[in-house]
């Protein structure tokens, strides 16, 4: 069915096409602009549910339908972005007239189609075409690998789990051969690393866990990488890294090295000092450690937290489950933006997801889908699906939110908590930003280095006691107490300075990996080197974290938007900050001048907008400097 609906749409997006590169006229917003905006939309929508479907329904023969139309559709797009007819016609469109809006979605319809290549000769054009469905088929593969990879650490004996909440404990019982299989999903893999006693079993586990897609994605990534060196030598740049930061708020890969090396100078006293604190705690049950390891950074940060701060992390997680943790998030929303979420009837593609509305008084501002919970061949981490965006007057946005958290009651770590509302912050600048009148102004079309900081601003609500007493109470319902909740805050930072320095191996790698002849790369050794360059720890030999490292598709060179959306994130919060959380006003002018902006202007024209004054990376800075864990994981 998919597949057919797909083929017969595709014949039609391309005879909307023709007519459009047929047009013989003056060409303008109404008569050129607005039909190729249409057919965008269109052909866009249909890709998104392709592409989102394919990486969690539970059919696998829809999954396959679902990766074929993407690719087919992915064609469709290749073929529109090296249109020298369109790219023609949008540039003789008189603009004088036009709002500011139209003015901006034009020029940067324009700037798209230049860095796609369509001002080359017919031949190189040809061969981009080609390049484009290829970097598709790749990057599905690199990313089915990972999703499909599952791996198991076999335990013989409950005894294995010493130091695992009982909950946890429950979860795992031993199989008909008397086996207790721990999988390398996140509900597994991360409270392990966390509670686990046995050293080796921790080093173990993270062996299983970085040897995923490996060694799959091994010829798989090196094929990405070399495409995508050649297109961008083809478009005119010297790597694909200056390609794809061309339209990002950096600008060039020299400015995003620049900016991780001023994060590693701000983390570098921070780190340091962490890293003291923890090897000293495994020196008390390891005398002659000589370092702390990368499978032990969890465990003993954990105990340190315990011993140091009085924060029990098992105890917190019996404060928090999926349902309260979904109920109170949604509750947060309504209150902080005065909306309301209602359930919203319809078809979904599993039994677990859920369906909502997200109204302002009678309108509807949008629709998702939260599909919450771990299940075979499903995407195994977490993020913001989008299916349809909303256009001003002619349709709603539509997304689906899809991670992989415990189920119904299940105790559930803090850590989680904020991810859900990380990743709720996306959905919401999907739906509030999804009113603009043109596909690449509306949602969340900002420039990429910025896409992060809503969802990272709104995490600071998850450490607001007001926010989670609503909805953090353990079984017996009791809520958190509140002197606990302080210790967890004053424990909060510890841990940022080495965390943060993660962040930036994981940005080094990306970058490293794109900014140089694909000649030039050695996989394991270029992965090694930026752990060793922005951590305290040594890589787990005979591990390749770049196989499962899904970023290495879809952020390509630029994971270090990350940590750049995490600076400006830290400078709109001074407002909040300033004024309370929960003060009404801030949080409308927040919603009006930053998310529902979507990409209608430049983001730091939005954020100026929103906090009176220039944008400042050195509330980030300080806040670095004078830390004493925060980001960790790929996310």
């Amino acid at each position: 069915k998919m597949t057919t609906r797909c083929e017969a749409d595709e014949a039609a997006f391309r005879e909307r096409l023709a007519a459009i590169e047929a047009f013989d006229g003056t060409p303008s917003v109404a008569n050129f602009y607005v039909p190729l905006d249409s057919l965008i939309s269109s052909a866009a929508t249909l890709q998104s549910h392709a592409s989102s479907l394919s990486r969690v329904h539970p059919d696998p023969e829809l999954r396959a339908a679902g990766d074929a139309c993407d690719l087919l559709i992915n064609k469709f797009f290749s073929d529109l972005s090296l249109s020298r007819p369109v790219y023609d016609g949008v540039g003789a469109i008189d603009t004088s007239n036009a709002d500011a809006q139209t003015r901006y979605s034009i020029e940067k319809t324009l700037l798209s189609y230049r860095l796609a290549g369509v001002d080359k000769d017919d031949e190189t054009r040809e061969r981009i075409r080609a390049l484009n469905e290829e970097i598709a088929a790749i990057g599905q593969e690199f990313d089915r690998n990972i999703r499909e990879d599952v791996r198991y650490l076999e335990l013989d004996s409950v005894d294995d789990l010493v130091g695992l909440p009982d909950d946890y404990i429950a979860a795992h019982p031993p199989n008909e051969d008397g086996q207790i299989l721990i999988s390398t999903q996140y509900p597994d893999v991360f409270p392990f690393f966390e509670y686990a006693e046995s050293d080796e079993l921790r080093k173990e586990m993270l062996r299983l866990f970085n040897s995923r897609a490996y060694p799959q994605n091994d010829a798989v990534l090196r094929k990405l990488i070399e495409a995508r060196f050649e297109l961008a030598q083809l478009v005119g740049f010297d790597n694909y890294a200056e390609l794809v930061t061309a339209d990002k708020m950096s600008g060039s890969p020299q400015r995003v090295s620049e900016f991780l090396a001023d994060l590693k100078g701000y983390t570098t006293e921070a780190q340091d000092a962490e890293y003291d604190i923890l090897l000293a705690r495994l020196r008390q049950e390891q005398p002659d450690a000589e370092r702390l390891e990368s499978w032990q950074n969890s465990f003993i940060r954990s105990k340190v937290r315990r011993e140091q701060y009085d924060v029990d992390t098992r105890v917190v997680r019996q404060y928090f489950n999926y349902e309260a943790s979904r109920d109170g998030i949604l509750t947060l929303v309504q209150d902080l933006f005065g909306v309301s979420i209602v359930p919203w009837k319809t078809e979904t593609w599993h039994e677990d997801v859920e369906a909502f509305e997200l109204r302002d008084g009678d309108e509807i501002i949008g629709r998702f889908y939260l599909d919450m919970h771990p299940r075979e061949n499903k995407y195994q981490h977490a993020a913001m699906f989008p299916f349809v965006n909303g256009i001003a007057g002619q349709q709603l946005p539509v997304a689906g939110l899809v991670c992989n958290f415990p189920r119904g009651t299940e105790p559930m770590q803090h850590s989680q908590v904020i991810t859900f509302l990380h990743e709720f912050g996306h959905l919401l600048h999907w739906m509030f930003a999804g009113h603009q009148d043109y596909m690449n102004t509306s949602g969340i079309t900002a420039e990429w280095d910025f896409v992060e900081a809503p969802s990272q601003m709104l995490e600071e609500w998850i450490w607001d006691y007001e926010t989670i007493s609503v909805f953090a109470k353990n079984a017996d319902g009791e809520v958190l107490p509140k002197d606990l909740f302080d210790r967890m805050l004053a424990a909060r930072d510890f841990g940022l300075g080495m965390g943060t320095r993660g962040q930036l191996a994981y940005a080094g790698t990306s970058l490293g990996l794109y900014d140089r002849h694909p000649d030039e790369i050695d996989f394991d050794e270029h992965t090694a080197n930026m752990t060793r360059t922005f951590t305290k720890f040594e890589p787990l030999e005979g591990t390749h974290f770049w196989a499962a490292f899904g970023h290495l598709n879809g952020y390509s060179a630029i994971y270090y938007t990350h940590q750049w959306s995490k600076a400006i994130a830290t400078d709109m919060f001074t407002r909040f900050d300033e004024s309370g959380m929960r003060n009404a006003e801030t949080a409308q002018a927040y919603r009006s001048k930053v998310l529902a902006a979507g990409g209608s202007r430049p983001a730091e024209q939005s954020v100026v907008d929103f906090l009176g004054r220039p944008i400042s990376f050195e509330t980030y800075a300080d806040r670095l400097r004078s830390s004493k864990t925060a980001d960790e994981g790929v996310d």
